[in-house]
């Protein structure tokens, strides 16, 4: 009797051993299946990236240089950052599984050759490395997709709106901006001439919020009884600082957007020796602002808040304080 039990010990050990490796060995198996990439491109290095939409409109990046440009733009620098982002995000999108795999689906979902929302195209040397459908959305942020190496469509976290085909969405919109601490001095023709100091705490800080030190900016052009207001020329520094563009407008504009003469001129110095001169004018019947910098051959279109901003703080009594 003592036998029998240690042979059927025996033989349940056996059977629970081959129920857990049958279980590990489907796992490991169906796995796969629902973490494979949409596209997979190995090492290979993206240089072009191209978005079309169903209207045909298009949009190309291209990579020269190791920076992101935008041909159509006249080779305008795009934000760097934001395409390096979204290549990223194109090469971890998973593919799970398949909502559609007939011709029919296919049509359906939006997903063809010829019947799309979104067209993503992605070059290495001119070569077509990787190709992504985006067609019909059921959920948010979601979207319907296909490879152009499959014949099946998959249900992908990328929305359409999130892939914009305007060149203005892929520009760089901090083009014209100088950092807060690399301004040295600021010169409002008319108004004043600022000049700030580098004592060891100014010049290391990167907290661009933080309350200017006492004595942070100086002028020889003050009056008797006149003194900086610190906060007021900080300001100042900061508006520039955090300038923005939202288009460019072109390269032979001046007259066409009223810069003769501007509203506004700004010459900056920096800590690199650099001079940059701004000039600001009204759009007519717009809102928004025209901005030129001596950094770039274009003129740009600035939001209004930007600019009117950037305008109430060349207000002399805003950084000059008169005593009583």
């Amino acid at each position: 009797m003592t036998k029998l039990i240690q042979w059927l010990t025996v033989l349940l050990v056996l059977q629970l051993g081959l129920v857990v490796g049958l279980n590990l060995s489907q796992t490991g198996l169906s796995a796969p299946t629902s973490q494979m990439r949409l596209i997979s491109i190995g090492n290979i290095e993206i240089d072009q990236l191209t978005i079309t939409n169903a209207q045909g409109e298009q949009v190309n990046l291209l990579k020269k240089e190791g920076s992101w440009i935008i041909p159509i733009d006249g080779d305008f620098p795009a934000d760097h950052e934001k395409v390096e982002n979204f290549l990223q995000r194109l090469l971890e999108l998973q593919r799970g599984l398949p909502i559609g795999t007939t011709p029919a689906a296919l049509h359906r979902f939006m997903v063809e050759e010829n019947n799309f929302e979104r067209r993503i195209a992605l070059q290495s040397n001119e070569k077509l490395i990787a190709e992504i459908f985006l067609g019909t959305s059921s959920r948010a942020r979601m979207a319907n997709a296909r490879s152009s190496q499959d014949t099946s469509v998959f249900e992908i976290k990328l929305a359409t709106y999130e892939v914009p085909v305007k060149s203005e969405e892929g520009q760089d919109e901090r083009v014209v901006q100088i950092p807060y601490f690399d301004i040295d001095a600021i010169d409002v023709p008319g108004v004043i001439s600022l000049v700030r100091s580098r004592s060891a705490d100014t010049g290391t800080s990167t907290n661009s919020d933080a309350t200017p030190a006492t004595e942070l900016w100086s002028s020889v052009e003050l009056g008797p009884g006149e003194s900086i207001q610190q906060d007021g020329a900080d300001t100042l520094a900061k508006s520039i600082s955090v300038l923005r563009v939202t288009d460019v407008l072109g390269k032979d504009m001046k007259t066409i957007y009223e810069l003769t003469p501007p509203q506004l001129t700004l010459i900056v110095k920096t800590i690199n020796d650099a001079t940059v001169v701004y000039e600001l004018g009204a759009i007519e019947g717009e809102d928004d602002y025209v901005l030129k910098a001596s950094t770039r051959p274009e003129y740009f279109q600035v939001p209004s808040h930007l600019a009117t901003s950037l305008v109430r703080a060349t207000d002399r009594d805003v950084i000059v304080l008169k005593q009583e």
